[in-house]
């Protein structure tokens, strides 16, 4: 019997093992996780006000691209915010044409 198939059982066994069997233990545990992300940074949102600035339009241009999907917010405390990766990809043309499409 194998220590998978032991593990399976639900036995409550006390087992020996050598140091082999134990590095090939944690080798097969490790080669079956899977690798965090290469970017473990958190999102960065931003309020109302600094879309407006940064992306130099009128309120009622952020609001009806909110209300068609254009963009979309998040609230956070009662207000809204805005992911700063979605308006700078709006602010670099990389998003959509003149209003989303």
């Amino acid at each position: 019997m194998n220590y998978k198939e032991l593990l399976e059982s639900g036995a409550n066994v006390s087992v020996t093992v050598g140091l082999d069997d134990l590095r090939e233990i944690f080798k097969e545990t490790v080669s079956g996780l899977k690798p965090e992300s290469a970017d473990p940074q958190p999102e960065e949102f931003l309020s109302r006000k600094e879309v407006l600035a940064l992306l130099k339009i009128d309120s009622s241009t952020l609001w009806n691209w909110e209300k068609t999907g254009y963009i979309k917010s998040f609230p956070f405390g009662g207000r809204k915010r805005y992911k700063l990766e979605d308006v700078e990809a709006i602010r670099t043309g990389k998003k959509g044409g003149r209003h989303g499409k």
